[in-house]
């Protein structure tokens, strides 16, 4: 269902006010598409328990070895070695896992290999920590992100647009009741990005006047604070389609929209269409723009050569919500069933730098491991439980045949509502709830087709040349 929290953003919008299509000087993309995200998680903080997770490792050092990177000849740099591809791959890369030694995409290299003319563009170095890029050719933004930085240091917004934005900042902040801590931290967030995107933009279209892909799938292009990097590359001609990450749902801002966001100026920092992992989540977002069901070609993979016997153990899994809580019910998980059962704790991607703050107790405690394998799937493959919040991977846990037991929260109820069965509050009742089948050491794995659209490398081939032929036409 939606949270109270996103029924105020889409009230808001559905109202349409005025400053709500604002666009300040030097944006193609009105401001409020900036600080929507930023907002909807202020106010989602307020009402889950969702703790931000501060990490910041910048050391002059580092900065300096970085630009030094970025002025030299490297053979990842996208805007040194990028060539024309029909198709483009923009994404994060942090979605990895290893395979023969290389680091996969596991959200797009089976996409990618099936494509023809493609290429991979990410934003985070290479190679990654876990290897060379399995797919070839994948390049890298790094490059010109610390560029960017250099590029921008000195750089003072004029007075008239630091002006509007605390003007609309406080018009926002008072309809939708966000506390002024809340607000100086976007504000902030948003001078800096202010800063950086004329440059980083540049960077950007460097590289698209080498590539002219036709059709670009970008991660998170549904992120609106993402909307002027998706508008450049519509100039460039291209078709932007965003595939499916992890959760999403009615009350995920990023993919429920009023509809202030039909007028063109909203509509030109979102995707062309979504794809998603299945009809399930199709149907579960309100989007201005088609969904579209293709699948998800890992989880297929994965969930084949699954084993059938799983050692006695439960993976809990971190939403980011409450981590003292979270330290605190791993703990009397710990006690509360048998010492003949492992206890493996994943962390959220977002906290792997915070693990030991976070999360003392688990740290402390050799009785519980931590799970830093890069990809979920190698986990749920050797669990027999999977315990957790609300999240795609108890989803995902299902079709590995894993027994599923989901905490309360004040999230869940909108998340994933009693899809798995009555929500637990104790440690105690997980214990209850595995001990009618602790002695099976046999699961089943198999993928419900409306969640998990089969054949999805065949699916979206079919999109894909239907796409590009209208590009042609």
């Amino acid at each position: 269902m939606t949270t109270r929290s996103m029924q105020s953003l889409l009230d808001l919008e559905d109202a349409a006010p005025d400053e709500l299509l604002e666009v300040l000087p030097g944006s193609t993309v009105p401001f409020w598409a900036q600080v929507r995200m930023q907002i909807a998680w202020a106010l989602s903080e307020e009402t889950t328990g969702s703790v931000a997770v501060k990490t910041d490792d910048w050391t002059r050092w580092k900065e300096a070895k970085r630009l030094a990177k970025a002025f030299l000849p490297n053979r990842w740099d996208a805007r040194q070695f990028a060539r024309r591809h029909d198709v483009m791959f923009y994404v994060g890369g942090g979605t990895l896992s290893t395979s023969d030694g290389r680091a996969r995409n596991w959200l797009v290299d089976d996409f990618a290999e099936t494509s023809g003319n493609a290429t991979i563009v990410q934003r985070r170095p290479l190679p990654s920590p876990i290897g060379r890029p399995a797919f070839t050719p994948t390049l890298s933004m790094e490059g010109g992100t610390a560029r960017s930085r250099l590029w921008a240091r000195g750089y003072t917004t004029p007075p008239e647009t630091v002006k509007a934005i605390d003007r609309l900042m406080k018009a926002f902040a008072q309809r939708l009741g966000v506390s002024d801590d809340q607000i100086a931290g976007i504000r902030s967030r948003v001078m800096r990005a202010e800063a950086h995107r004329p440059y980083e933009l540049a960077e950007l279209r460097h590289v698209l006047g080498r590539v002219k892909p036709r059709v670009v799938i970008m991660d998170t292009a549904s992120y609106t604070y993402n909307g002027e990097t998706v508008g450049v590359f519509k100039d460039a001609g291209a078709y932007v389609a965003e595939p499916q990450h992890g959760w999403i749902g009615p009350s995920h801002a990023a993919y429920n929209y009023g509809r202030v966001f039909k007028h063109p100026s909203l509509l030109r920092g979102l995707p062309d269409e979504v794809l998603t992992f299945g009809d399930f989540w199709s149907e579960s977002v309100r989007m201005p723009v088609p969904v579209t069901a293709i699948g998800k070609p890992h989880l297929e993979n994965r969930v084949r050569s699954a084993p059938a016997n799983r050692p006695r153990q439960i993976l809990v899994i971190s939403s980011r919500a409450e981590p003292e809580a979270t330290d605190a019910f791993v703990m009397d998980l710990r006690a509360a069933v048998d010492a003949d059962w492992n206890i493996v704790f994943r962390p959220h991607p977002a906290e792997r730098g915070a693990v030991e703050s976070r999360y003392p107790l688990i740290v402390q405690d050799d009785r519980v491991s931590i799970d830093r394998a890069s990809d979920v799937y190698e986990s749920l493959a050797e669990a027999r439980v999977v315990v957790g919040v609300a999240s795609t991977v108890l989803f995902e846990a299902v079709a590995f045949g894993c027994q599923v037991v989901a905490r309360e929260n004040a999230f869940a109820a909108s998340i994933i509502g009693d899809t798995f069965g009555p929500r637990v509050q104790t440690a105690s009742e997980v214990a209850e709830r595995i001990a009618g089948t602790e002695h099976s050491s046999s699961t089943s794995a198999a993928t419900d087709p409306y969640i998990w659209r089969p054949d999805a490398v065949e699916g979206y081939r079919a999109w894909l040349a239907g796409r590009l032929s209208l590009s042609t036409s």
